[in-house]
């Protein structure tokens, strides 16, 4: 890059040396971004100042749920605030991120930042594949939506198959990334899996509004995702060899060491309320991991969206009573109050599910028997 010495000719075209003209002028879009980094360490400051019942049982509860951003409090901690300020409505339905851009414009004497704070409102949840331009640009080929979206940040090194996952502040017809974002390597095939499953699972109109309530548990699976393919990265390059994948492991393409991505958090409650039941109740442990089974093949076969999981575990008990060779037997009005359901929801659904699955019963006790 060529330099212009002080007493050479201003590049503006106004006829007056450097010195004398545009040395001092500084950019206005480079202030206009400095600003933009002070409002951004406002706003975060702002929503993890606040004191709400709400907030604090959010924070614990979320925190429970996490596997891996447990081990790193910090993470976890910006991830969720920066989660729950943008996206989370309290008692009359205005988010916190609101409520410090309506506080904050007043302060704002500068119309070109104003215009992008009072836009921050509109903040965007996203997730999809991502792709480094150069060191402060990322593109982002949006899941679901397919829309591009242009990042601005200073971006370290980005590894091919990356998937990303953030909060997007709009800054005209681009966006910054606000507080925790999450860029994984390794896993944009199987998380945008992911990501597409759930979303078609749920009753959502947009991604945003998807990933609104979810962002934390995708944040999440993330990680499980990234550290089961860096293991299994590890095991490969240890035998010197590409592994072969057997049959078994090509029909598991949803579950990544133990992971199953497919898996919502309604169908893990249906299919731990019965292995709870049938434990409390002392079946047999072969006939009622064929239930399970039973159970597990219709959630990934048919991805039902659940509203009552309890159902489903009634459901599948009461549809033991066709099988001849298993001993399993209790009447509907018991699994009823068992699960606190109707026992017609529960005659509805056995009937169905063992219509459409009776094949899958026979073959998986073969399996079970062989």
């Amino acid at each position: 890059m060529s330099t212009v010495g002080r007493n050479e000719p201003c590049p503006c075209g106004s006829g007056k040396k450097y010195k004398k003209c545009c040395e001092n002028v500084v950019n206005i879009d480079t202030l206009v971004s400095q600003e933009l980094d002070v409002l951004q360490a406002q706003l975060y400051d702002f929503i993890a100042t606040a004191q709400s019942a709400e907030m604090e049982e959010s924070y614990h509860h979320y925190l429970s749920k996490m596997d891996l951003m447990q081990a790193d409090p910090d993470i976890y901690e910006m991830a969720f605030v920066s989660w729950y300020g943008t996206t989370q409505k309290d008692a009359d339905g205005v988010r916190l991120i609101e409520r410090f851009v309506d506080k904050q414009l007043s302060t704002v004497t500068r119309p070109q930042t104003a215009e992008v704070l009072e836009s921050w409102k509109n903040v965007r949840v996203t997730a999809g594949t991502v792709e480094k331009l150069d060191d402060n640009t990322l593109r982002v080929g949006e899941a679901i939506t397919g829309d591009t979206l242009i990042v601005t940040e200073k971006f370290g090194k980005l590894e091919e198959n990356s998937f990303f996952l953030g909060l997007l502040l709009p800054n005209g017809e681009k966006y910054l990334p606000f507080a925790q974002y999450f860029i994984y390597p390794a896993i944009e095939k199987a998380a945008m899996e992911l990501v597409k499953i759930r979303f078609e699972q749920g009753e959502f109109e947009t991604l945003h509004d998807y990933l609104s309530g979810q962002y934390l548990e995708i944040a999440d699976v993330g990680f499980v995702l990234y550290s089961a393919e860096k293991k299994k990265a590890g095991k490969a390059a240890s035998t010197g060899k590409a592994s072969v994948e057997s049959d078994a492991e090509k029909d598991s393409a949803d579950s990544i060491e133990g992971v199953e991505i497919w898996k919502t958090p309604e169908y893990n409650e249906a299919i731990t309320s019965l292995q709870t039941f049938l434990t409390e109740k002392g079946e047999d442990k072969k006939e009622s991991e064929l239930l399970v089974a039973v159970l597990e093949k219709y959630f990934y076969t048919e991805r039902p969206t659940i509203r009552n999981p309890k159902i489903y575990s009634g459901a599948m008990v009461d549809m033991a009573k066709n099988i001849d060779e298993i001993s399993i037997r209790h009447v509907q009005k018991e699994l009823a109050e068992y699960f606190d359901v109707s026992a017609n929801s529960i005659s509805r659904r056995s009937k169905q599910i063992w219509e459409s699955y009776q094949d899958t019963v026979y073959e998986l006790l073969k399996t079970t028997n062989a």
